[in-house]
């Protein structure tokens, strides 16, 4: 297994995703990337090095910072985490169907397969890695069939 995939794998362990989880979110990031700089990929490496990890973040402006993709679950900003404040279902979360950012009928939604503003992944330098949504409006989408699958199912609450 390559070792940006191990050190993603180590963070996401105790969120329950799969390695095959895992491997396609990667995937997905390293195919955005590439579509993006016209067919180099770099976001694999990008992933090893980075220090606090992806990040979304949505609303207007992508200004509204959602909580962190690559945490633990423990992590109080992960999106795993149920107690926290990003990984609630009754916040202005992802994970809340009438939030914005969770909402089937939202335009900044990952839930919306219609949405025109989807949230935005980041790494800690701000370096872009594409939207998280279940739209294919968007070449920068993050789009693997383990990332869809569990966006289906956050979507389906």
């Amino acid at each position: 297994m390559p070792r940006y995939l191990i050190l993603v794998a180590l963070l996401y362990s105790s969120a329950g995703c799969s390695a095959a989880f895992l491997e396609g979110f990667a995937d997905g990031l390293e195919r955005g990337s590439a579509a993006r700089s016209g067919g180099q990929s770099g976001s694999r490496a990008i992933v090893s090095q980075s220090a606090r990890g992806l990040m979304l973040f949505g609303g207007r402006g992508h200004d509204t910072y959602l909580g962190c993709l690559s945490c633990s679950e423990y992590d109080s900003d992960s999106i795993f985490n149920e107690y926290g404040q990003y990984g609630s279902r009754y916040g202005d979360t992802i994970l809340n169907p009438y939030s914005d950012y969770g909402s089937r009928y939202s335009d900044q939604s990952v839930c919306n397969p219609y949405a025109s503003d989807p949230p935005v992944i980041v790494d800690d330098d701000g370096g872009f890695y594409g939207r998280l949504s279940v739209s294919n409006l968007y070449t920068s989408t993050v789009v693997t069939p383990e990332v869809s699958g569990w966006l289906k199912g956050i979507c389906a609450r």
